[in-house]
């Protein structure tokens, strides 16, 4: 695969604003656990650092879009962190009349690079799957699929809970962790509406499954392992009609959230981490959570 960003970058690049801040994240989100097919890392370089006891700034977002751009050049930003991959794909030409070639030529344009943390994020011991189970409640966490490389990398996470916590207290948890007001719910069982508060109260659970993507794959990796059956909650970012039906057949609660919900939740994490991590930096680094970048559905 053939990305943008020079593979020697400018003179004393070493020691580079922009080297400092994507060395930083290939520390924490090593792009050797990025799924296959998936890029991670400088996906466009800048030819114009930010000069060292100058202020430097960092806009981190889930999608890089034309309008996160826009906020970025408003704020004389030097780099922008994105969850999502960005290109997604390899590019054979840069066109003005197609968002991607308008996005890069402009980075280009204002010496704003981009690093996009990818899969590699999600699947990184401290990324969004691992900080997600452990914010949910105490207990041990595992990947539910291990890196070949690394036995705390891998593929979602399993949470087995200190103690059995009730579901109404899970959903409660996840709402103040994400923001959000509503969750989609498969309760794995037929209840009324009127019903769904006392079942859930009454509803103990020990093991929860973390997945951030379409998590359906992953689900019924966890229905064909050997031994008991995985019982409990399974947190996705969106899954299929037809899987949801084969996890109530199981009796396997589902709740999906939204990746990019459950990605822009993490991000002000990690925004509050670099800030502390750059603190003494020979910048006067500012990181910022981008304003325009937003779900694209709205619940209305």
């Amino acid at each position: 695969m053939a990305w943008f960003g020079s593979p020697r970058g400018p003179p004393n690049a070493a020691s580079s604003f922009t080297h400092l801040i994507s060395s930083s994240l290939e520390r924490r989100f090593p792009k050797k656990f990025a799924s296959a097919g998936h890029t991670s890392g400088l996906t466009i370089g800048t030819l114009r650092e930010a000069e060292r006891g100058g202020t430097a700034v960092v806009v981190i977002c889930v999608d890089l879009t034309e309008q996160v751009l826009a906020e970025a050049i408003s704020l004389h930003a030097n780099v922008i962190i994105a969850c999502s991959l960005f290109p997604s794909e390899p590019l054979r030409s840069l066109r003005v009349d197609e968002p991607v070639g308008r996005i890069v030529l402009r980075c280009a344009q204002q010496s704003i690079a981009a690093h996009c943390l990818s899969s590699a994020c999600a699947n990184a011991p401290g990324g969004v799957a691992d900080w997600l189970a452990k914010s949910i409640a105490s207990g041990a966490t595992r990947p539910i699929v291990p890196h070949a490389e690394c036995a705390e990398a891998g593929e979602g996470r399993l949470l087995e809970c200190n103690e059995a916590i009730s579901l109404s207290a899970i959903i409660a948890r996840l709402k103040d962790i994400l923001g959000v007001r509503h969750l989609r719910i498969s309760l794995g069982a037929v209840v009324d509406e009127l019903n769904i508060a006392k079942a859930s109260d009454s509803c103990f659970i020990k093991s929860i499954a973390v997945h951030i993507g379409e998590g359906g794959e992953l689900l019924h990796h966890l229905m064909r392992q050997p031994g008991a059956a995985f019982s409990g909650v399974f947190l996705s970012g969106e899954m299929p009609h037809a899987d949801l039906l084969a996890a109530s057949a199981k009796g396997i609660i589902v709740v999906l959230a939204g990746q990019s919900t459950v990605e822009r939740a993490f991000l002000r994490q990690l925004r509050q981490d670099l800030q502390a991590e750059f603190t003494d930096a020979d910048w006067n680094v500012k990181i910022k959570c981008s304003e325009t970048d937003c779900h694209t559905l709205t619940v209305v």
